[in-house]
Order: structure tokens, then sequence, then C-alpha cells
């Protein structure tokens, strides 16, 4: 029983340090996230954990993601997230957020971010809104929401009890059935046509596989988005001023 609990809490943790190391390599890029990136001794932890996964493809992507970092400086992926995703605006052919990809109807978009704002409060962390570049719906937080998820739910496997650590799967498969699990591949497939030899294209196919790998993993499926569609949501200029830091401090509630 002992040795089971212990492999549990490993794979969580693998799962975990992955979804947050998509994260940061999805997030508008900073010194800080560059530095992370360009880590050998983290990179090569990230790598290990995808070996543990036991799915060769994750490992070849991950592979593809080092390749595509190789000589990049902060500028040139500044420029390659901004020519990619948008700085000023948002590029409507390859949007980070969700509510691009769930429907221009202002109802859905509307119950879509209560939903997800709702996940976010029902752990503790706080909407923020002064940080108008990373919305709750960007597809980083989203990741990194995952990332919190896993790591809390492998944290009270060991120091609370089968409910809480229930409670923490329980919110993680019904956020990747109604959120990123129904939009990541549509993000994927966009990026792979606004940018189909950078860093972000890799990256983002790798989000995807890594997304589908657990969601496959828990028995999870989604009614996914295919294809990203044309226009832009009508609910995004009431969005400007509402954001959601991502969940960089999520580790600090333990």
């Amino acid at each position: 029983m002992i040795s089971e609990k212990k492999e549990t809490v490993k794979r969580l943790l693998v799962l975990s340090q992955t979804y947050q190391f998509l994260s940061s390599s999805l997030f508008e890029p900073n010194e800080q996230h560059l530095e992370l990136l360009n880590d050998q001794e983290y990179m090569d932890e990230v790598g290990s954990c995808l070996v543990e996964t036991g799915a060769n493809e994750l490992s070849e992507s991950f592979d593809h993601v080092k390749k595509g970092l190789q000589h990049s400086t902060l500028d040139t992926l500044l420029d390659e997230y901004r020519n990619t995703f948008g700085s000023t605006t948002v590029a409507t052919d390859c949007p980070p957020y969700e509510m691009y990809f769930s429907g221009s109807h202002i109802f859905q978009q509307t119950q879509d971010l209560a939903d997800i704002s709702g996940f976010y409060r029902a752990f503790g962390l706080e909407v923020l809104k002064d940080d108008t570049a990373n919305r709750w719906d960007h597809v980083a937080v989203e990741l990194e929401f995952l990332h919190f998820l896993t790591y809390k739910q492998a944290y009270a496997i060991e120091n609370h009890g089968d409910e809480e650590q229930e409670s923490c799967l329980t919110a993680k498969k019904k956020f990747l059935n109604a959120h990123i699990g129904r939009w990541i591949k549509a993000f994927s497939r966009a990026v792979e046509s606004k940018s189909p030899s950078g860093f972000y294209r890799k990256a983002a196919k790798l989000a995807n596989d890594f997304v589908h790998f657990d969601m496959q993993t828990l028995g999870v499926s989604a009614d996914e988005i295919q294809e990203l569609q044309d226009g832009e949501p009508d609910f995004l200029q009431r969005l400007e001023d509402k954001s959601a830091a991502a969940c960089g401090s999520c580790m600090d509630e333990e």
C-alpha cells in the first residue's frame, strides 16, 4: 500500500512539473521564463518526467521543443510570440485565449468565463484585475491551473486524505472536459498554421499531445473544437480589464 501510494504521488509530480513547463513555454516570454527554459538541470528534469510517462511521442515532441530554443534570445522569442499571438491586439487567426475558440455568442462566453473563474476561486486562487496580458482564459494560465491541481492532489495524498485528493481529481477532470480539453487541439493547429517552424508551434504541439495523454489516462473525453472559428468574440472588449495572473504563487498556499 505504501509503495503504491508513493508511485501515485511520483506520477502526479511528474505530470505537475510537465504542466508547469508547458505553461512557462506558452506565456509571453520574459527574462524569468527564458532563464528557466535555458536551465539545463531543469530541462533535464522535464525530459525525465516525460520519459517517466512511458509515451515515446511526448519525449520526441519535447526534443523538438528544445531544438526550437537553441540560439533563442529574449528578443527573438518576444518577436516570435507577438508575431504569432499578437501584441497590442490579439491575433484573431492565432489567439491564445479560450474565448476565441468557444464561440461568439455573448451568453456562452459569459458562462464560460464565469465557469473558469469559479474553478480558480474554488481553490483559493485570486482573479486579479490589473494584469491584462494574461486573462484567466489564456492557454498558459489554464495549463498552470492544471499544474496546481495536480500538485495539490499529490500533496493531499501525502498530507490530507481521500476527500481532498478526490476533490482535486474531480476538478481536474471537469476542467479538462469543459475547458482546455475542448480547445487545445484547435489552438495547436492554429499555431502550426501561423508559425509552422517556430518554437511556439513545437510548444503548442507538445501541450496538445500532453493534455490528450493525461485525458486518456484519466478516462476524460471532451467535445473538441476542431478549428478556430473566424471573427472576434463579442465579449472581448469587456475582458480587457479582467485577467488572472498565472497562478504564479499557487504553491504558496501549501
